[in-house]
């Protein structure tokens, strides 16, 4: 149901009513929050934003019937960089702004399902996301490299593939609609389709850039 907006502000979260005349519903206080990390499963309405503490979460239902109680996750020890909820809002994907490991946890029980470490230098994670089946993590960062992740419920904390793009600026990922295929998008203008084989094999099979950028 489309019938709630979010609004993250510095140090709080606002819902409100989708309509011609919004409502303010609800206000939570959260972190400081410069980068305005929220996330809303628009399946079963469950929200997540970074929690009053540093490097935690906070889980809500803002559904019209919803009667649970906020939930806390101690995620990290340093800043929250991005969380991501998967399409069913089961599993909550996070990472701090150190950007070596990510995090996957139960959004019920808010136990660590895995612990994914994308290397051991320092990086700004820009982009984490599930595929439909919640069985594979994309990510990508301030680095040249998109690492992919099995989620198969194996203790797996590498990546199962990783793929070296041309370009280090920040960009966002998503799962193809073509199986074994991650989208890229650079914030330079560039699009990206990446394919992988079963041995771990990738190659680019689409390159454009789609944005030309200026000064202005």
């Amino acid at each position: 149901k489309r019938d709630r907006i979010v609004v993250a502000t510095l140090q709080e979260v606002y819902v409100y009513t989708l309509d011609h005349t919004p409502v303010l519903l609800l206000c939570y206080s959260t972190s400081v929050n410069p980068a305005g990390l929220v996330e809303l499963c628009t399946t079963t309405s469950l929200l997540a934003f970074p929690g009053v503490d540093q490097g935690q979460v906070s889980l809500v239902s803002i559904a019209e019937d919803a009667q649970s109680q906020m939930r806390m996750i101690p995620a990290h020890t340093g800043p929250l960089a991005i969380l991501t909820l998967n399409m069913q809002g089961t599993m909550l994907a996070t990472a701090s702004d150190k950007g070596t490991l990510i995090r996957i946890f139960d959004t019920q029980t808010c136990l660590l399902l895995y612990e994914l470490r994308r290397g051991t230098n320092k990086a700004h994670i820009s982009s984490v996301a599930f595929n439909r089946l919640s069985n594979l993590l994309c990510v990508t960062s301030d680095t040249k490299t998109l690492h992919i992740f099995s989620l198969d419920g194996k203790s797996k904390s590498r990546s199962v593939t990783k793929h070296t793009l041309s370009h280090a600026l920040p960009s966002v990922c998503c799962f193809g609609n073509d199986e074994n295929t991650v989208i890229v998008i650079s914030s330079s203008g560039y699009y990206f389709k990446i394919r992988w084989n079963d041995k771990g094999e990738t190659f680019k099979e689409e390159q454009f850039k789609f944005m030309l950028l200026s000064d202005d």
